[in-house]
C-alpha cells in the first residue's frame, strides 16, 4: 500500500493558496479526530514547499465529553430542583384554594367552617377573609334562628292552649302537648297524619278549609268530649310567612264557663238572700206607716223583727266580705286558747231565731270535759254560722239541724247534720 498523497489535503491546498487555516477531521488510520494546519514555504517569494502539522484532539474530546456529562447532570439536578420548587410554590398557592373549595362544598352540606390563612396579603388571603366573614355572619344568623326556635318551642310546648299547624294538603306538621292531650293522640311527625285523623271532628276540618279558602280568621266552639264541653277553635292563615299553612288554636273554655255559671248562681243566691230581709223590712215599715206604730205592743214586736232582718243583712254582707278576704289570701288568723262551748254555743244561738222562723229545730250537743283548743275563735265561729245557715237554707220546714262535738282518739270532732236535701256526690 503506497503512501497517501497529502497534496490534496484541504489544509495543504489552503497553504498553497496562501492561506493557513486549521481543519478538523477524523483520521481513518488513527480513528481519532485531529486538527490539521499547513503553512507555505517561500523561496524568493515562490512557494517551494508546504509544512504540515497534525495534533490529536483525543484529550480535548474526552474533556468535552466529561464536561457534557457534568453539564447533563447539573441540568438534571437543576431541573429536579426547579420541579420541586415549582411543586412547592404551586402547593403553597393552590392549597388554600383547595381548602376554600372543600369549605364551600361542606357548606353546601350544612357545615360552615372558617379557613386558616387570613393573614395572607395576596388575592387568596382576601378571598379567605371574605369567606370567613361570610361564614361568621351566617353562623351568627343560624345561632339566632336556633335561639328563636328554642324560645318558640318552649312557648308552644308549655302553652295551656292547644296548637296545631296544618299545611295546604291537610297534613298536620306540628302539634303541641296540650293539643295531643286534648285529642288524646300520640303524634309522630314522620307519619304524615291528616287533620281528620288527629282531631276526629269534621267541624274543625271545615273550619280549616274555610280559613284556607277565604284567608280570613275563623272561629267556632265545639265539644270534644264529655269533660271538655266548651272548646273554642281559632283558625288563622299564616300567609307569606308559611304559605298555605293554617294555625289552629284550641282554647278550653270549660273552666271559664263553669266560673261564669258559679258567678251567675252566686249573684242569683245573693240577690235572693238580700231580697228576703229587704222584703220583710219593706212590709214591716209599710205596716207601721199604716197605723201599727200607734200600738206599742205591735210596734215593739215589729221593731224587734226589723232589727233581726237588719242583723240578717249584716250577716250576708259580712259573709261576702269574708269570702272576698279568703279568696285574696288576706285573712290573718289570731289564735288563742278557748273552750269548745264558747265556739259552738254563740253561732247556734245566733242562728236559732232564723231556724225557728223557717220552722226548723236547731239543737246542739256538746260533750263535757273537752279540752281547750288553740284556734281563731272569730273565724271558726263564722265557719259554724255559714254551715248552719246553709243547713237552714236547704232544709224543709219541720226538719232538724243537730250540732255535735265529741272527743275521739284525743281529737275533737265537730259535726253539723241536717235532714235537708244534702249535696250530690258528684259535687263533693
Amino acid at each position: 500500500m503506497g503512501m497517501e498523497n497529502h497534496l490534496l489535503r484541504p489544509e495543504v491546498q489552503a497553504a498553497i493558496n496562501g492561506k493557513s487555516e486549521p481543519f478538523i477531521r477524523l483520521s481513518l488510520t488513527m480513528h481519532q479526530r485531529y486538527v490539521y494546519v499547513a503553512a507555505p514555504i517561500y523561496n524568493k517569494q515562490v512557494i517551494t514547499g508546504v509544512v504540515r502539522f497534525a495534533r490529536s484532539l483525543e484529550y480535548y474530546d474526552s474533556t468535552i465529553a466529561r464536561f457534557r456529562v457534568i453539564l447533563l447532570i447539573t441540568a438534571s439536578i437543576s431541573l429536579v430542583i426547579a420541579l420541586v420548587f415549582m411543586f412547592l410554590q404551586t402547593s403553597k398557592r393552590f392549597n388554600p384554594l383547595r381548602k376554600i373549595s372543600e369549605a364551600i362544598f361542606t357548606s353546601s352540606e350544612g357545615e360552615l367552617k372558617t379557613i386558616a390563612g387570613k393573614s395572607r396579603k395576596d388575592e387568596i388571603g382576601l378571598l379567605i377573609s371574605s369567606h370567613n366573614t361570610q361564614v361568621e355572619r351566617i353562623n351568627l344568623q343560624i345561632q339566632n334562628l336556633r335561639n328563636e326556635r328554642t324560645k318558640l318551642s318552649a312557648i308552644l310546648f308549655n302553652m295551656t292552649d292547644g296548637v296545631i299547624l296544618v299545611n295546604a294538603q291537610g297534613v298536620v306538621t306540628m302539634i303541641n302537648p296540650s293539643a295531643q292531650k286534648l285529642f288524646q293522640i300520640n303524634f309522630h311527625a314522620d307519619q304524615n297524619n291528616s287533620l281528620i285523623e288527629v282531631v276526629r271532628q269534621h267541624q274543625i276540618v271545615e273550619l280549616w278549609q274555610l280559613t284556607l279558602q277565604t284567608g280570613k280568621t275563623q272561629n267556632l266552639t265545639i265539644q270534644t268530649s264529655m269533660e271538655k264541653d266548651n272548646v273554642q277553635v281559632i283558625g288563622s292563615l299564616l300567609g307569606p310567612i308559611l304559605p298555605g299553612e293554617v294555625l289552629l288554636l284550641f282554647q278550653d273554655l270549660t273552666l271559664l264557663h263553669k266560673l261564669e255559671t258559679v258567678r251567675k248562681d252566686f249573684i242569683s243566691n245573693i240577690s235572693h238572700e238580700l231580697r228576703t230581709p229587704l222584703a220583710s223590712l219593706k212590709a214591716l215599715t209599710e205596716t207601721l206607716q199604716n197605723g201599727a206604730i200607734n200600738d206599742p205592743k205591735v210596734s215593739n214586736r215589729f221593731l224587734t223583727q226589723m232589727d233581726e232582718e237588719i242583723d240578717n243583712l249584716t250577716q250576708i254582707v259580712t259573709e261576702i266580705l269574708e269570702l272576698s278576704k279568703i279568696e285574696s289570701g288576706k285573712v290573718p288568723l289570731e289564735k288563742n286558747l278557748c273552750s269548745v262551748d264558747e265556739i259552738v254555743t254563740r253561732p247556734v244561738e245566733r242562728m236559732r231565731m232564723q231556724a225557728e222562723r223557717a220552722g226548723i229545730m236547731l239543737e246542739s250537743f256538746i260533750s263535757k270535759d273537752l279540752p281547750q283548743i288553740d284556734v281563731d275563735k272569730v273565724r271558726i265561729q263564722q265557719v259554724f254560722v255559714n254551715l248552719i245557715h246553709n243547713a237552714i237554707k236547704f232544709t224543709s220546714p219541720g226538719g232538724s239541724i243537730k250540732v255535735r262535738t265529741n272527743l275521739i282518739d284525743r281529737s275533737i270532732h265537730f259535726s253539723i247534720a241536717d235532714t235537708g236535701i244534702g249535696i250530690p256526690p258528684a259535687d263533693l
